[in-house]
């Protein structure tokens, strides 16, 4: 292992990443503990009725579909739906630890309380307890946490809030809306979670209103043929790298092809809706809803802008002047901000001066995490890392998770060396002041990256899975495109899966590089060109009912 350090892993949090993390630790011989505060694996993807918990609702699917969001290694069923749902997103979870066995890794139920650094400044200390058990401490070289950025609720400040004499949440609180049935309920924030909530209002409550203040982007899920599955390699690239030298340009072009997308989809849009026009597409994504539109055109929603204050006699008064003077309860569907709380000022990513962050008005709860890459304490680099704080270089949370960890393991293990100190530190510091420039526009929902593309040849480059040699303009490139054109035409200009991540021998990728690198997946080539097949026509029952 690297620089002598020892191989005692401690993953903390065993949602999508962690549980990917302990999978890919364990595969390159480290010893494994994960810890999850939960009786189960799988985090906010459990429907639960606890309400300090964030959880899927029972309605949620996932807005990526499955050809483009799973394990590196590890296939949805083939009947599988298209966008599979929340308890079947559950069972493939569970599926996958019981394939990799991973389950004898982890223990449940168990509170994190404190990460600290040991006084030798040697190890780890871990201080945990479960709901039968006193306080325990327990050492470890090296930690991953993966607890994820949808920890804490964030609500923002209403004048006069203290005045409303309905009932107010957050939507992580939200569980279902059958105890609002009859009611009045104003849902603030056009987002995925706030379109979800208003589908499952309307089938109780009696009058539904959408909140927000500078309109969005509606798309719907093609069950049949998804959209996603469009996205191929080629044009990926092509879209990051219009981004990286002409950033505004690229904004505008997406912006204005999904605003056209919305308008052919939905073609009597309501001005009075305020939908259109909408923030720039890299500030405020599409929501992905298939019932919206449809309740805001049958007038089951109400859209309505953003809450100026409430008044001493509990009346609501819009940013329009408009008054709603009969309202039962508002669930702010308004984002969370990760708690950095268990962690000690050693361990924290966010424990240094950013007077310039905390100043902006935009910046609504979210603190900047010190990473190097988005993963790695810039203090203990070798042996402390993160995974949730910042977006990754995809939009699907399964490739994300598992890149990510074959590039942790691959660096703990010594196959892949970090640069030095300054150099690290330069990067963090370019990255800071281009969220700060970001930020500055606008809010974003979580931090991400100057160049995402860059970021993916890091993560290529650590994992050691060869994808920026062989799907380059190498020698090897070259050759396995005569001997596999059938197969390069599909990671090129297919579907873009994440079973590519699998498809090639470690080999050679730079400087630093020393090992195997990742373990490569045999069933990696006939996944991609089955899923090439399959995408081609319908699997039954990809439809909500």
């Amino acid at each position: 292992m690297s620089d002598k350090i020892g191989n005692r892993v401690a993953v903390i949090g065993l949602g999508i990443s962690g549980i990917a993390a302990v999978k890919n630790l364990l595969e390159e011989g480290f010893e494994v503990f994960g810890f999850d505060q939960n009786e189960y694996l799988g985090g906010l993807w459990k429907w639960c009725l606890d309400a300090d918990k964030t959880s899927v609702l029972k309605s949620t699917r996932t807005n990526i579909s499955k050809w483009r969001n799973s394990y590196t290694d590890f296939p949805f069923p083939d009947d599988t739906p298209n966008y599979p749902t929340a308890e079947q997103i559950m069972k493939y979870l569970d599926d996958y630890a019981d394939h990799f066995k991973l389950k004898q890794h982890c223990r449940f139920g168990i509170k994190v309380d404190r990460l600290d650094r040991s006084r030798d400044d040697a190890t780890w200390e871990l201080h945990y307890h479960d709901r039968d058990s006193e306080a325990q401490v327990d050492k470890f070289d090296r930690v991953v946490v993966t607890t994820g950025a949808f920890t804490k609720a964030w609500m923002p400040n209403i004048e006069g809030s203290e005045n409303f004499r309905g009932q107010i949440l957050h939507s992580q609180a939200f569980k279902g809306a059958e105890d609002f049935k009859g009611k009045h309920v104003v849902v603030v924030g056009l987002s995925q979670t706030g379109g979800d909530v208003v589908y499952e209002l309307c089938e109780h409550a009696e009058k539904v209103y959408l909140s927000h203040r500078s309109g969005g982007r509606i798309s719907i899920r093609n069950h049949d043929a998804p959209v996603d599955r469009k996205l191929s390699r080629r044009i990926t690239a092509f879209g990051l790298a219009l981004n990286k030298h002409a950033p505004n340009f690229a904004g505008w072009i997406a912006s204005k092809g999904i605003d056209y997308q919305m308008r052919k989809t939905f073609p009597n849009i309501d001005p009075a809706w305020k939908l259109l026009p909408a923030p720039p597409i890299g500030f405020s994504p599409p929501v992905m809803n298939d019932h919206l539109m449809d309740r805001l055109a049958s007038g089951a929603v109400t859209s309505i802008t953003g809450i100026n204050h409430i008044t001493p006699s509990s009346e609501i008064i819009l940013t329009d002047g408009t008054s709603l003077p009969s309202i039962d309860a508002i669930v702010f569907c308004t984002g969370y901000t990760a708690t950095y709380s268990m962690l000690s000022p050693e361990a924290d990513p966010t424990a240094f001066p950013q007077p310039e962050w905390e100043a902006l008005p935009n910046k609504n709860g979210l603190v900047y995490p010190r990473l190097y890459r988005g993963h790695c304490s810039t203090k203990y680099p070798l042996t402390l890392a993160f995974i949730g704080p910042y977006t990754g270089h995809s939009f699907a949370a399964f490739v994300n998770g598992d890149l990510s960890t074959q590039a942790i393991a691959q660096v703990w293990k010594g196959a892949f060396a970090l640069p030095p100190q300054a150099q690290m530190e330069a990067w963090c510091d370019a990255n800071y002041a281009h969220q700060l420039a970001r930020l500055k526009v606008s809010r974003i929902p979580k931090v991400g990256f100057v160049d995402v593309a860059e970021q993916e040849r890091w993560l290529n480059a650590a994992a050691g899975n060869g994808i920026n040699e062989m799907l380059g303009w190498s020698w090897e490139a070259w050759r396995f495109w005569f001997k596999n054109r059938k197969v390069m035409r599909s990671v090129t200009d297919g579907v873009d899966t994440p079973f590519v991540y699998r498809l090639f021998d470690a080999r050679e990728t730079g400087e630093g590089r020393k090992g195997r690198g990742r373990k490569k997946w045999e069933g990696a080539e006939a996944a991609i060109l089955k899923t090439a097949v399959l995408v081609a026509r319908p699997i039954g029952g990809h439809k909500d009912v």
